[in-house]
C-alpha cells in the first residue's frame, strides 16, 4: 500500500513561470531536497501559456521539457501528479490559450481542452514517474458552473477522454472536493467521474482543537461517500504564523490523513519564492511563504516533521492495517449536496457544515470511531446516528429513523431553531414521545448564555445528579418547547424549560434534547466547553446503543486515532491543542504496550502542543 507523502511544486526561483525560464538544475536541487526528508510524489503545474497553442496543441518545447521533468523525478523516485489547466494559481487567474473568454464549460472549450490534454496522456501515460492526473487548479475560480449538471458534464468529458487512453492512473479534478464546497464539488455529485475526492482545506478558527479536527471530518466526509481521498492542499504561510506552529500543525495532519484511510497529503507548498515581485506575489506576499523548505532551501521544522514521518511509514507495513469499523454516524441532510425550491438552509450550507464537524470533534474526543452518513444511505449499518442541531430532515428520512430505533438503533437529536415558518419534523411523538408546546407565532425559547444540565436518572455511564455545564455567547440561539407524551425527562436545567427526553421505541430508544449542545460549543468559539461532561454525555449515547469504546484520552483535546491489525494496533496520539498535556491513554484491558516497559493503563504520556505520538499495541 502506498500513501503519497508529498507536496505542491513550483521552483523557488522560477515559480510559477518554470515552464518558460527553463532551469533543470534547480529542478534537480529541488527534488534531491525532497527525496532527503522521504517525499515520494509532487501535484505540479502546466502554465497553459506556457505550455499550449490557441487551438489547444501541446508546444513541442514544452513537451521536451515536460519528459526532461519526469526524468529528473524518475531518478529520484518521486510520483509525478499533472495539472493541466492553469487557470487559477496563487491569486491569479492565468490565460488559458485555447479559452481566451474563459468559457471554461461550452463545448468549444471542452474540446479544446480535451486536445491538450490527451496530447500530454498519449505522450506521457507510459512514463514511470507518472502517479496521476489533475484536470485543473480550482477550475471553478476562474469560472464558476452555473449548476451542478453543469460542471459534471465538464468534468466528465474529460476524465473519460483521459480514460480512454489511460486507465492505469488516477484521474481527479484538482478542485476542493470537500465537505465545504459547493454543491458541484460535493462528493456525492462526482461519484463515477473521478478516482479521489481532492480537498483543498485552508480553514481558520479560533477553537485550536476544533480546528485541526475539522480537517479530519472533512477527509472522514469524503472517504463516507465512497470515493477514495488525496489530501491535495493544506498549509500555512509563516509569513504570518511561525515556523514551530506551522510545523505542529502538519504533524497532526500528515497523521490524520493516515488514520482517517485517505491515500495521501500534499503539503502547500514545496519552498518558500525568492521573486517577490513577480505576479501574484507582488500583491499576495503570504504566497511567498507557504514552504517547508525556505528561499534558500534550509529546512524549517516541517521539513523535519516531514522527515520524521516518512520514516515512520518505513517502519510499518501499512497493508497489514485496517480502519476500526464505524457504527456510529452523523447524518447529512440532503440540502448540503441538493437544491430544493424555498429552502433557506442551502443559503446555510457552510454553517450546517460546521455543526457536523462540530459533533464529529465532540465525537472523536469522546473516543467513538464516528462516520457519516447521507439521509438516502442504509441507517442498519449503525448502532447510533447523531443529528447535531440541524434544522430540519426530509420527511421520509423521520419514518426510516423510526424503523432503525424500533429495530434496536439509537437516535440523537439535538434541535436548534435557525428562523421562522419551520419545522424539523412532523414525527415529535411517534419518535420523540413529546409533543411541541411553543406559543403560536412565536420564534422559539432563547437560550441563555450558560447552561447547567442535572441528570434525573443514571444514562450510561453518567450518574443520578451529575451536572453537565455548556458556556454560550452572546450569540441569541433559539429552540423549541416540548410536553411529553410518553417520553422521560432524564435531564433538566433547573427552573428552565429545557430537557434531555428518552422514549423507548421498539428494541431501541429516541434521544431528544432541545439543549443544542453542538451550536452552543459552535458558536462559543474559543473550545471551553470540551470539558469531560459533554464528552461523557457523547460517550454515554455510544454505551447506550452497545458502541465499545476501544481507545480514548483525557483531558478534552487529545484524540486517539487507530487503525487495526491481526495481532495488534498502530495507535495515533494527537495533542490537538497549542499547550504541553500530560494525557492519560485508556486502552482495553489485556492488551500490552510493545516497545513500551510501561504496563499502566491508563498510560500517562507527555505530549507537547500540536503534536503526535505512535504507539503499537498488542492484543490479548
Amino acid at each position: 500500500m502506498t500513501f503519497y507523502i508529498g507536496v505542491n511544486y513550483w521552483p523557488e526561483v522560477s515559480n510559477i513561470k518554470f515552464w518558460s525560464r527553463w532551469n533543470p538544475e534547480e529542478i534537480e536541487n529541488d527534488f534531491a531536497k525532497m527525496r532527503e526528508i522521504g517525499i515520494n510524489a509532487i501535484r505540479t503545474f502546466l502554465l497553459d501559456e506556457d505550455c499550449a497553442y490557441n487551438d489547444g496543441r501541446l508546444k513541442e518545447d514544452c513537451k521536451i521539457k515536460i519528459k526532461q521533468f519526469l526524468d529528473i523525478a524518475e531518478k529520484y523516485g518521486i510520483k509525478v501528479f499533472l495539472t493541466f489547466i492553469v487557470g487559477h494559481m496563487s491569486g491569479k487567474n492565468w490565460p488559458i490559450p485555447w479559452d481566451p473568454n474563459n468559457e471554461i464549460y461550452s463545448s468549444k472549450a471542452i474540446e479544446n481542452a480535451k486536445k491538450f490534454i490527451t496530447q500530454v496522456v498519449e505522450n506521457f501515460k507510459n512514463h514511470k514517474a507518472i502517479g496521476g492526473w489533475i484536470l485543473s487548479n480550482e477550475i471553478t475560480l476562474v469560472k464558476k458552473p452555473s449548476s451542478v449538471e453543469e460542471f459534471k458534464l465538464w468534468v466528465s468529458s474529460l476524465y473519460h477522454a483521459i480514460k480512454d487512453i489511460d486507465r492505469d492512473h488516477l484521474v481527479s479534478i484538482g478542485d476542493s472536493v470537500s465537505l465545504y464546497s459547493q454543491p458541484y464539488l460535493k462528493p456525492e455529485n462526482l461519484r463515477g467521474i473521478i478516482d479521489y475526492a481532492s480537498p483543498h482545506l485552508y480553514r481558520y478558527d479560533e477553537d485550536p482543537i476544533r480546528h485541526t479536527l475539522t480537517y479530519e471530518s472533512v477527509l472522514e466526509y469524503c472517504r463516507s461517500s465512497g470515493i477514495p481521498t488525496l489530501l491535495e492542499e493544506f498549509g500555512y504561510p509563516t509569513s504570518l504564523y511561525s515556523e514551530e506552529s506551522q510545523a505542529g500543525f502538519i504533524d497532526i495532519i500528515l497523521h490524520s490523513a493516515l488514520f482517517y484511510g485517505t491515500i495521501g497529503a500534499f503539503i502547500w507548498c514545496f519552498s518558500d519564492f525568492k521573486n517577490e515581485s513577480d505576479e501574484p506575489y507582488l500583491w499576495e506576499p503570504h504566497e511567498l511563504t507557504f514552504g517547508i523548505f525556505r528561499k534558500d532551501l534550509s529546512r524549517k521544522p516541517s521539513a523535519n516533521v516531514v522527515e520524521d514521518f516518512t520514516k515512520f511509514l518505513k517502519s510499518v507495513k501499512l497493508e497489514e492495517y485496517r480502519l476500526p469499523k464505524r457504527e456510529a454516524a452523523i447524518i447529512v441532510p440532503s440540502f448540503l449536496y441538493k437544491d430544493f425550491p424555498f429552502v433557506g438552509e442551502v443559503n446555510m450550507r457552510d454553517d450546517i457544515a460546521k455543526l457536523l464537524s462540530q459533533s464529529f470533534t465532540i465525537a472523536r474526543l469522546s473516543g467513538i470511531n464516528v462516520t457519516f452518513v447521507r439521509e438516502e444511505e442504509e441507517f442498519s449499518n449503525y448502532k447510533l446516528i447523531l443529528i447535531p442541531s440541524i434544522s430540519r430532515l426530509l420527511t421520509s428520512t423521520w419514518k426510516r429513523l423510526l424503523d432503525f430505533v424500533e429495530n434496536g438503533g439509537v437516535v440523537y437529536y439535538s434541535t436548534l431553531i435557525p428562523g421562522y415558518h419551520m419545522s424539523a419534523t412532523h414525527m415529535w411523538e411517534e419518535l420523540f414521545g413529546v409533543k411541541p408546546n411553543l406559543n403560536a407565532g412565536g420564534g422559539g425559547l432563547i437560550l441563555p448564555e450558560d447552561i447547567e444540565v442535572e441528570f434525573l436518572e443514571r444514562f450510561g455511564s453518567i450518574k443520578m445528579g451529575e451536572k453537565i455545564r455548556v458556556e454560550g455567547s452572546s450569540i441569541s440561539l433559539k429552540t423549541y418547547r416540548f410536553k411529553e407524551v410518553d417520553a422521560k425527562v432524564i435531564a433538566h436545567v433547573p427552573s428552565h424549560e429545557f430537557n434531555i427526553y428518552l422514549a423507548k421505541r421498539g428494541k431501541g430508544f429516541a434521544v431528544l434534547s432541545n439543549i443544542p449542545f453542538e451550536g452552543i460549543i459552535l458558536t462559543s468559539m474559543e473550545g471551553k466547553n470540551y470539558n469531560m461532561g459533554i464528552l461523557k454525555f457523547y460517550r454515554s449515547l455510544a454505551e447506550v446503543s452497545n458502541i465499545e469504546i476501544k481507545y480514548f484520552a483525557e483531558p478534552a483535546g487529545v484524540e486517539v486515532v487507530y487503525m487495526e491489525g491481526e495481532n495488534e494496533d498502530l495507535v495515533g496520539i494527537l495533542n490537538h491543542t497549542f499547550e504541553d498535556k500530560e494525557a492519560l491513554i485508556y486502552y482495553p484491558s489485556g492488551y500490552t504496550l510493545i516497545d513500551v516497559d510501561i504496563k499502566d493503563n491508563p498510560l500517562r504520556l507527555k505530549l507537547k502542543e500540536k503534536s503526535t505520538h505512535v504507539l503499537r499495541i498488542k492484543k490479548q
